[in-house]
């Protein structure tokens, strides 16, 4: 019973934001409070006009922040901000720029691709940046209404879920960003996105299109490549130790481009394993996930530190490269099983 409640209180806080975010800012705590209840009431007897309540999950169990709450959308958010270009351009994509008040690339920078109507978007601060390390008051000036980032960033030192509240701002952490998140994961997200931004038709499309890629990708590669699949140690960062991918979102897009994390007994989708794990691992490649044009840095360490300059990987040069964006799993995801499977198999692909 008291989660329910929870949820209510969740929903009609919330709600009251998003309504207050739209219009006047001269009514009372207790008429606000009043509005968003008779809104509640109003969406559960199906009197909203032509916007179709949702009701998502904000999953805050990995970071410690109490058990996952549910809220309501009783309109649509107009004032988008989003923590990296991982989250902006599933918003890109979708054609949502209109509903955008700001974005951060942050560390990991899309540079695989720019989408054009990305342009008219206001970056808050330059590439390099995520949104936790960017003021409050820049955040707030361009009065968003709803945030999109890692779980992490709802937490009590950054944008705390009162926080939120207190602005009128809806949290929103993506399905894919969960340790055991897969493709299905990326397409439910586009299909809620696609319902609080009322464009389902173009989240149906994107997720087809995303779907006719891998099966291109499984037919080209055969069922071979997936029995046998190519052990692969993804370096995103760390010298000290390595910071990879195991499962998850990643762990799945190494799997349908016919390849298996070499820390794919981790049940976490990053980890920090130690440089003699690596080497006892012997992968068949090296992948290095590329941030912001740092893959020949990259390159160079891992010829040169002790662990890794005579992997087997390594000697024979079979390293590879994939963004580090879009490996967390966004719009582009389903392009990067092509061209990860393109470069462990350049010759099925000729």
């Amino acid at each position: 019973m008291k989660k329910k409640l929870l949820a209510l209180f969740m929903a009609t806080a919330l709600t009251a934001g998003l309504l207050a975010g739209c219009g006047s800012s001269t009514k009372t705590e207790s008429e606000d409070q009043t509005a968003a209840a008779e809104k509640i009431t109003q969406a559960s007897s199906g009197e909203t006009g032509d916007y179709e309540p949702v009701t998502i999950t904000l999953n805050l169990d990995r970071s410690g922040l109490g058990t996952n709450v549910d809220y309501t959308f009783t309109a649509k958010p107009t004032h988008v901000v989003a923590d990296g270009d991982q989250m902006a351009d599933m918003f890109f994509d979708l054609g949502l720029e209109d509903c955008m008040a700001g974005y951060v690339s942050g560390a990991c920078v899309n540079t695989d691709y720019q989408y054009p109507n990305e342009k008219g978007v206001k970056e808050l601060v330059e590439a390099g940046t995520n949104l936790r390390d960017v003021s409050k008051e820049t955040v707030l000036a361009v009065e968003p209404d709803f945030l999109v980032g890692w779980d992490s960033l709802f937490s009590d030192k950054n944008y705390s879920i009162d926080f939120c509240k207190e602005h009128n701002i809806a949290p929103y952490f993506p399905y894919v960003c969960s340790d055991s998140a897969k493709f299905e994961d990326l397409y439910k997200d586009y299909e809620t996105l696609g319902k609080i931004f009322q464009v389902e038709d173009v989240a149906a499309e994107k997720v087809q299109t995303m779907k006719n890629t891998l099966d291109e990708v499984a037919k080209t590669l055969g069922d071979d490549a997936y029995k046998n699949p190519v052990n692969v140690f993804v370096y995103d960062s760390g010298e000290d130790a390595p910071f990879t991918a195991c499962q998850g979102m990643p762990g799945d897009i190494l799997e349908k481009a016919g390849a298996i994390s070499s820390f794919s007994e981790i049940e976490k989708g990053w980890a920090t394993p130690s440089w003699e794990e690596v080497v006892a691992k012997d992968p068949d490649a090296i992948l290095i996930l590329e941030y912001n044009g740092d893959v020949e840095a990259k390159k160079e360490f891992l010829k040169s530190n002790t662990y890794t300059k005579d992997l087997r990987a390594v000697k024979e040069d079979k390293i590879y490269v994939a963004n580090c964006a879009i490996m967390q799993g966004s719009a582009g995801s389903a392009d990067l099983v092509k061209s990860i499977a393109q470069q462990l198999y350049p010759d099925k692909f000729k």
